[in-house]
């Protein structure tokens, strides 16, 4: 066969196999866009930067044939791609030149097949910086070599590539939807770009919409995966729910959420404006719409002339919170130093009432964190659900508010109703009795001056009793200090497990009801009352506070 008659079989037989990719420049010369269909994922790396690709762009080959092919010389070639470096390129151009050639046979297929295979086993390509170029001539054959200031560029236009042709590959296939299982056509599906889950339109509506009816949007709004946590983008959203109103919706929820998260903003609780604060010290907020000024702790008119009482009250149980903890700790140790003593002399009988006091300091201040967490629900920015009672707070918004539990809609009262034995704080309550309370110092060396020997007495109580004075100045200056063991012997929770509300005993009856859910129980054992018999057969109907 003639050269010609090789050169046309050749090309009969690229163009069979490249079809659309491959095209004629001129009579002699054609170019081959050849495509890396990769087995193996390339990592690519820029700086600290890396992510692996199943696709890449089109490889382009440049064939020129000569009247000596295949006879005498392979063809002429020329090379181009722009995400290889101009050194690579010359490389591979060496590599080609330095391929074996056999004189009569055409080459140009083997010529793509060393491409593809120095690609995927050597060719993995760099988008950081490159070894500086040896000082020798430039191969002129080596086009769109890219320039090392490119490089950041380059490694995203691959990245978004690859993800384009993996849609592409995704939407020409059939899916299996992961909520309904039903095998539809992957154009019909929408792919989530953090986590890459997919799901059917259908499915997907359904759960972003029954999500945002629950309240849950911008961050909160996960894929509906188990165990997923990736939020939902906003433009996906769009996409899943294609209604306006809704999404516009979504977006103002979303923006009044993120404005709520930051320290420096709050909302005008009369007109809902957003306003602007400051870490200035006299609490002052004023709303530039409605020119209202309020306390931007407790959201009431401004009170210049005196504390707030929210904040006096936060600050009031956070400082006896931290003295109580002190006092039983040093109570703790004390108590383990007599039970140490008691063993030493085998007295069984102390022994048995310090570790009956250690358990009942134990006891009092669980139950006293348990008050204070209660007392400090009530006291912030809470009031109970009309319907179930549960305390829900209040974070900003309108006064339109949705109980959670029990599906009830209600209106934020701005003054909460006194007449509720609900919308009153146990510490409240406790605060505002007529009867003062001694300093607890009395009260626990009441119980710990029966383990004392003489000489403990009198060195370890001179430092209890002067450290609890200073604690008690600190406290408060009207002698109301809520001391812990007094009130955990005046404090019973209520026994209905769905409410287990913490009610005060204000008298000597022990016949107590529920300022929650009206549940009617005894004082001294805890348990349900259906009517006076208990008291007739069980406990006693009055003691003592």
């Amino acid at each position: 066969m003639t050269n010609v008659e090789k050169q046309s079989d050749e090309i009969l037989v690229l163009q069979s196999i490249f079809d659309k990719k491959f095209h004629f420049l001129d009579e002699n010369q054609y170019e081959i866009s050849i495509e890396f269909d990769l087995n193996i994922p390339i990592t690519i790396r820029f700086d600290n930067q890396s992510s692996i690709i199943q696709y890449l762009p089109p490889f382009n080959l440049i064939i020129q044939y000569h009247d000596e092919y295949p006879s005498e010389y392979p063809p002429s070639f020329i090379v181009s791609c722009f995400y290889f470096s101009k050194l690579n390129l010359q490389k591979l151009c060496q590599k080609l030149d330095n391929y074996p050639f056999n004189n009569g046979d055409v080459c140009v297929y083997d010529w793509i097949d060393l491409i593809k295979l120095e690609i995927n086993n050597e060719m993995i390509f760099h988008t950081g910086a490159e070894e500086e170029e040896d000082e020798e001539e430039n191969d002129p054959r080596a086009l769109n070599g890219y320039l090392m200031e490119a490089g950041e560029k380059l490694f995203q236009y691959l990245i978004n590539y690859n993800q384009q042709r993996e849609n592409e590959q995704f939407q020409n296939q059939l899916q299996t939807c992961l909520i309904c299982t039903d095998d539809i056509r992957g154009l019909d599906c929408i792919r989530l770009q953090r986590c890459r889950h997919f799901y059917c339109r259908s499915c997907l509506n359904n759960y972003v919409r029954r999500t945002l009816d629950n309240g849950k949007f911008g961050e909160k709004l996960l894929c509906p995966q188990d165990q997923c946590k990736q939020p939902l983008l906003p433009t996906e959203v769009k996409q899943i729910i294609q209604d306006e109103q809704l999404y516009e919706k979504y977006e103002r929820l979303t923006l009044q959420h993120s404005l709520e998260l930051m320290d420096d903003i709050i909302f005008c609780p009369r007109c809902q404006y957003t306003v602007f604060i400051d870490d200035s010290a006299d609490n002052l907020a004023m709303c530039e719409q409605c020119r209202y000024a309020f306390c931007k702790i407790c959201k009431n008119n401004f009170h210049s002339q005196t504390a707030c009482p929210n904040q006096w009250m936060i600050e009031q149980l956070k400082l006896s919170e931290e003295i109580q903890r002190k006092r039983i700790k040093t109570q703790k140790q004390e108590s383990r130093v007599l039970l140490g003593e008691t063993e030493e002399r085998k007295n069984s009988s102390k022994s048995d009432k310090h570790s009956r006091l250690a358990k009942n300091l134990l006891y009092e201040q669980t139950t006293f964190e348990d008050i204070l967490s209660a007392g400090r629900i009530d006291t912030l920015n809470t009031q109970p659900c009309p319907r179930c009672h549960i305390r829900i707070e209040k974070n900003g918004g309108c006064s339109h508010m949705h109980c959670t539990r029990c599906d009830h809609h209600f209106t934020w009262q701005a003054v909460p109703d006194t007449s509720n034995p609900n919308n009153i704080s146990l510490l409240d309550n406790y605060m505002n009795s007529a009867m003062r309370i001694p300093s607890v110092k009395k009260a626990l060396n009441k119980v710990t001056n029966t383990a004392y020997s003489s000489k403990q007495e009198t060195t370890q109580n001179k430092d209890i009793d002067s450290g609890e004075k200073e604690d008690d100045q600190k406290v408060s200056g009207n002698n109301r200090l809520d001391a812990h063991s007094v009130i955990v012997n005046r404090v019973k929770q209520c026994p209905s497990k769905s409410c287990k509300k913490f009610n005060m005993k204000m008298s000597a009856d022990n016949w107590m009801i529920c300022s929650r859910c009206m549940k009617q129980y005894c004082f001294i054992c805890g348990s349900v009352v259906h009517g006076k018999i208990h008291f007739a057969k069980k406990c006693k109907r009055q003691t003592p506070i």
